[in-house]
């Protein structure tokens, strides 16, 4: 612990000596490496004793910008995704099979996209930061798809069960159908009358 009184040993906490002048704040160096601190030891964001110099920006996430076709394509690609995959669930399978169709499509579109550039020549570095929204949109559509053609391809295939089902004036006549297609889709969709 240092007294103040020794002008050879330094403490930061110590007062100034009374006759000192005021002196405006200046934030307090950091010790180089060499044990010394004065201002001619390097520090971090100093150069050549010019000043402080900023330091670089982190890298952002691209801005929501409405007037790119690629940012739009992307976007819609995953709320059309989204959009298919709740009507492929809710039974209303050819719309879902549309809307899945136009999520892949714009989901590749925004993918092959050229990706933005910092300046003019110069390639971009990194990952497009839109493939994540077009891959969602391309994953959910083409799973829609792959559902919504299987239900619609397999009421076509058995649509003589499907209108002998509808048809049917009882239950009884209903249940009677279930000769017309396999026990597990008859299990799947059901006689419709519950």
């Amino acid at each position: 612990m240092s007294s103040g009184d020794n002008p050879g040993e330094r403490n930061p906490f110590a007062p100034p000596p009374a006759d000192a002048p005021d002196q405006p704040w200046q934030p307090r160096a950091p010790r180089s490496a060499d044990g010394g601190d004065g201002p001619d030891g390097e520090r971090p964001g100093r150069a050549d004793g010019d000043g402080w110099q900023p330091r670089p920006p982190a890298p952002q996430p691209p801005r929501l910008d409405p007037t790119d076709p690629a940012q739009r394509k992307a976007r819609n690609a995953a709320l059309a995704g989204l959009f298919a995959l709740i009507c492929v669930l809710a039974g209303v399978t050819w719309v879902a099979l549309f809307v899945g169709v136009l999520g892949i499509v714009w989901g590749i579109g925004a993918m092959r996209a050229p990706r933005p550039s910092t300046a003019v020549g110069v390639a971009p570095a990194g990952p497009n930061p839109l493939t994540p929204a077009a891959l969602a949109g391309v994953l959910t559509g083409a799973m829609t798809v792959v559902v919504a053609s299987s239900v619609i391809g397999l009421g076509l295939y058995y649509d003589d069960y499907v209108t002998c089902v509808r048809d049917s004036l009882t239950t009884v006549g209903a249940d009677n159908c279930s000769r017309l297609a396999p026990q597990w889709y008859v299990d799947l969709v059901g006689n419709g009358r519950n």
